[in-house]
């Protein structure tokens, strides 16, 4: 016992924070138990450890960010509206703050979609309004994703807009949703817009963007080039479509 206390006094003055990140693991067992029934699709069991644990006199541990992350996952595989309701009440009674965390609040606009709650969707994400500036494009993708999947292709395209309103940048992402909104509306005009500010973009666009791009060009009956790399070329008009729709 001797020898074992003087290497844990050692340990902890050589590298103090990574003892205590140790400890504090061990102390807390309830994340590890709650990733683990989550990834093994117990659901019940990890909702009746959650609610349990918020009783319990003796503390456990508080679910951090990945848990609930691990939760929410879990919830939108198996499209489990009934668990990712649960968990949205718990935050919302006990844990406010997590509501407006950026991962959090994507994956719970991504579960309501999935299950056809796109209003409830819409809900989270207006959630603290004041702040949608600082969402990053995640959760407006998300948001778009969201109508687009329950045939609102219209709305899907007035998130995009609205994203840029707030000065948001786009990257590839919000460009392959955007750009897929446009095809489906047949929208040739504000898809010359979302392609003038792909050419303007820092990110370098993938393969989604291009065949995006692609397709958009085709069903709008306006696709006479030969290769994807050929609709990335500039030119005033694009530009002038781009100035037009992002105010830049």
């Amino acid at each position: 016992m001797v020898s074992v206390s003087v290497s844990l006094s050692t340990n902890l003055t050589v590298n103090p924070s990574l003892k205590l990140s140790k400890q504090k693991s061990r102390q807390n067992p309830l994340n590890s138990t709650l990733k683990f029934l989550s990834k093994s699709g117990k659901l019940d069991e990890a909702f009746h450890l959650l609610l349990e644990s918020q009783k319990s006199k003796t503390p456990i541990g508080s679910p951090n960010l990945e848990s609930y992350t691990t939760l929410l996952h879990a919830c939108i595989s198996r499209k489990s509206l009934d668990h990712g309701q649960t968990l949205y009440l718990y935050l919302l009674k006990d844990n406010k703050s997590f509501l407006n965390n950026p991962i959090l609040k994507s994956k719970f606009i991504t579960l309501f979609s999935v299950c056809g709650l796109v209003d409830e969707a819409r809900r989270v994400f207006e959630n603290d309004i004041k702040e949608m500036g600082h969402l990053p494009e995640s959760v407006w993708v998300a948001m778009a994703i969201g109508y687009s999947k329950n045939g609102k292709v219209k709305e899907a395209l007035l998130v995009y807009c609205n994203m840029l309103s707030w000065g948001v940048e786009p990257g590839n992402f919000a460009f392959s949703v955007a750009l897929k909104a446009c095809s489906e509306l047949l929208d040739l005009r504000i898809g010359k817009g979302v392609h003038a500010q792909i050419i303007k973009a820092n990110e370098e666009p993938d393969q989604v963007v291009h065949n995006a791009l692609l397709r958009l060009y085709t069903e709008c009956g306006s696709f006479d080039a030969k290769s994807p790399s050929t609709l990335l070329s500039a030119s005033p008009l694009y530009l002038l479509f781009c100035k037009m729709l992002s105010g830049w």
